[in-house]
């Protein structure tokens, strides 16, 4: 009996010990399987595939109600576009999770303090950070003190980099051993505070100690580099980013924005599409893929995509997408529409100078004869809204300029070229001699003669026109006159035309010949030299009677007509 006894004590320990072994494989795949399906929600979230994310985490708290499972969820709340009106949906999981231990769980406590930094609490959130992390066990605990970090640098409204440093410092001091997670947290704290080398060393460690998901770390680096202008690595890391993980959709929108760069807007658009495609398309998804897609100038898939963001989102900005994306498109009285909605919905804050330059441009173009004079001046309007809001996107005031002086209302045209080189150094000469010659056929020709003088001055002897127009403009503005004060300028005009270029330019020439001619004779009394200058003329423009007649008159030759007459009257009276 005691044989047999003995022998089925051995026999059951055998079972229990079997059981026990099988029941820590089943604990040990769960929590395998729990860490993984973490990992997966986790990458979701950084490729921006929210609902994915939503859904990981959510199942996750349902499945297995942990206090890891609970921060999970609070810090997926608090990561998304959507962060500033999901703080009371992060608050519920980071309490749920706290309420898990007697004393409060430090993890959750601080995702807690994540929710006051959010509300700019930062002294709410520092006492509760101090709690967790400042003695005890947790001032040892290097995954406390990453996770307060963190906390630091999750949010563009509110945040401490600097302590964020300190604390990932600390992290790496007392784990002893280098964590890529840690560096992750380092370079996003450097981002806040634009020091470009930093993150990307902080990145180059998280990606040299084998970062979980390299998609992250690679189109991160992107971005940097892209701001940095330093095309060719951000074009490196892309590719890195997509091989790591060909869903990744961050490196699509950084692929979209490279190809823009470059103006290669096909290439651009369909990065922003894949963008969309791997993003999980939610309404803030496809708002920031319109926005990628009207920056590319895909103004049909903006437009497209405009319906379906109105059905979901009060965002104002989708009016100035869709009012651009119509200018463009020539679709002119809705751009207006769509234009003056926004100005009238948006933040003051949000409103440019582009919005109302935009609906100028838009009343220019408008050709209805019937309302021409309305839609002129809604569209000065505007535009001068534009300049005094300081928009330098268009050169507004040449944009008039032009439109003005296509319908030949050359007053405005004028007034509007004024406006725009007010206050310059520099002047293009073409504009100079546009205004110039505006000027002079308005007959303001002392304003006409001040510009040409300008212009002459640009071109010294480069160009022969400018010097025959400030010549003219002298003579006009003053028809008294009686010095010749126009004769320096229409010498230099001669000796800038080329002998070959002369025979086609006889009637100018013939202008300028016999303007000098006549102030040889008229004030240097020199008649060997007029004579030399009308002969000049003559040679381009043979026929001229005025200068024949003023040669004849400077040489006192009598024409035959003259002649003929004093014979008959000499007959007449009997001689």
């Amino acid at each position: 009996i005691v044989y047999n006894n003995l022998k089925l004590e051995v026999k059951m320990k055998r079972i229990m010990k079997t059981l026990l072994f099988s029941l820590s494989i089943v604990m040990l795949f769960a929590l395998q399987s729990n860490a993984q399906s973490v990992q997966d929600g986790l990458r979701d979230l950084n490729a921006e595939r929210y609902i994915a994310a939503g859904k990981t985490f959510n199942s996750l708290v349902q499945s297995t109600p942990t206090a890891e499972n609970y921060f999970q969820l609070g810090r997926y709340y608090l990561s998304t576009p959507n962060a500033k009106n999901d703080l009371d949906k992060a608050l519920a999981a980071f309490t749920a999770g706290n309420a898990l231990d007697k004393k409060g769980n430090p993890l959750n406590n601080l995702g807690l303090a994540m929710v006051k930094i959010a509300k700019e609490d930062m002294a709410g959130a520092k006492l509760l950070i101090s709690s967790v992390i400042g003695k005890g066990k947790g001032a040892k605990d290097s995954e406390l003190i990453y996770r307060a970090a963190e906390g630091y640098t999750m949010f563009d409204w509110s945040n401490d980099p600097a302590e964020a440093v300190i604390l990932i410092d600390k992290a790496l001091d007392v784990k002893k051993v280098d964590n890529p997670e840690y560096f992750t947290v380092r370079a996003k704290a450097y981002d806040i505070k634009n020091e470009g080398g930093d993150v990307m060393n902080a990145l180059r460690n998280a990606e040299r100690l084998g970062a979980k998901d390299k998609a992250y770390i690679y189109s991160f680096m992107a971005r940097i580099w892209l701001q940095g202008k330093n095309y060719p690595e951000a074009k490196e890391a892309i590719e890195k980013s997509i091989a790591a993980d060909i869903e990744h959709a961050p490196a699509y929108y950084y692929l979209s924005s490279l190809e823009q760069t470059f103006q290669n807007w096909t290439a651009a658009a369909e990065a922003a599409k894949n963008y969309l495609k791997y993003g999980d398309g939610d309404c803030a998804a496809q708002l920031r893929y319109t926005k990628l897609a009207f920056t590319g100038k895909d103004f049909e898939n903006v437009l497209a995509m405009a319906k379906e963001i109105e059905a979901c989102s009060k965002d104002p900005i989708i009016h100035r997408l869709k009012g651009i994306s119509k200018f463009e498109m020539g679709q002119l009285d809705e751009s207006v529409q769509d234009l003056s909605k926004y100005v009238s919905m948006a933040d003051k804050k949000e409103i440019f100078g582009l919005d109302y330059g935009f609906q100028g441009r838009a009343y220019l173009a408008m050709e209805n004869e019937e309302n021409m004079e309305l839609n002129d001046s809604m569209a000065v309007m505007n535009i001068e809204k534009a300049i005094s809001m300081e928009d330098t996107t268009y050169d507004y005031y040449a944009e008039l300029a032009r439109y003005f002086q296509a319908k030949k209302n050359y007053p405005k045209a004028i007034t509007f070229i004024s406006k725009g080189i007010a206050g310059k150094d520099k002047v293009p000469a073409d504009v100079l001699w546009n205004l110039g010659s505006l000027q002079y056929s308005t007959r303001d020709y002392i304003s006409a003669d001040t510009t040409f003088e300008k212009v002459c001055d640009i071109y010294k002897d480069g160009w022969a026109p400018p010097y025959l127009m400030s010549a003219r403009a002298k003579v006009y503005k003053d028809r008294t006159d009686t010095t010749f004060i126009a004769h320096e300028k229409y010498a230099k005009y001669i000796s800038l035309i080329p002998d070959e270029s002369k025979p086609g330019d006889a009637r100018n020439l013939s202008e300028a010949y016999g303007y000098l001619a006549q102030r040889e004779f008229a004030i240097n009394k020199d008649i060997v030299a007029a004579t030399a200058l009308l002969d000049e003329l003559l040679k381009y423009d043979p026929t001229n009677e005025q200068a024949i007649n003023l040669k004849n008159s400077i040489n006192g030759v009598v024409p035959e007509e003259e002649i003929m007459e004093e014979e008959m009257l000499e007959e007449g009276s009997g001689k």
